[in-house]
């Protein structure tokens, strides 16, 4: 009986080491460093992977450049001013629309 109990325990230890391999991270061609600008991660024409919750949207009217750099800096200022848990933007810019940003806050 005794036997049989340890060659049983045996199988259940070995299947169980077997069965749970490491994990590893593995960098792809997708795999980039964010940005962080003021204290807010800035992703453009990019998704976080990590879970995060949308606190609100800040939107840009008139701006007085054109340019990215401007653009990026109103945004970030306005989501600091309204979202001051923020700590991160997902920015949305159109060229015929409303350039906006999503500030979010990671979980």
């Amino acid at each position: 009986m005794k036997s049989s109990f340890l060659g049983f325990l045996t199988g259940v230890s070995l299947t169980t080491l077997v069965a749970f391999k490491a994990v590893t991270f593995q960098p792809n061609s997708a795999t980039a460093e964010v940005v962080n600008i003021d204290g807010l991660y800035i992703f453009t024409d990019s998704r976080p992977i990590m879970n995060y919750d949308s606190l609100g949207v800040v939107e840009l009217g008139f701006v007085s450049g054109t340019q990215y750099e401007s653009i990026r800096s109103n945004l970030i200022k306005r989501a600091r001013k309204d979202y001051p848990n923020a700590n991160g933007l997902i920015l949305d810019l159109n060229k015929k629309g409303i350039d906006k940003g999503i500030a979010i806050k990671f979980n």
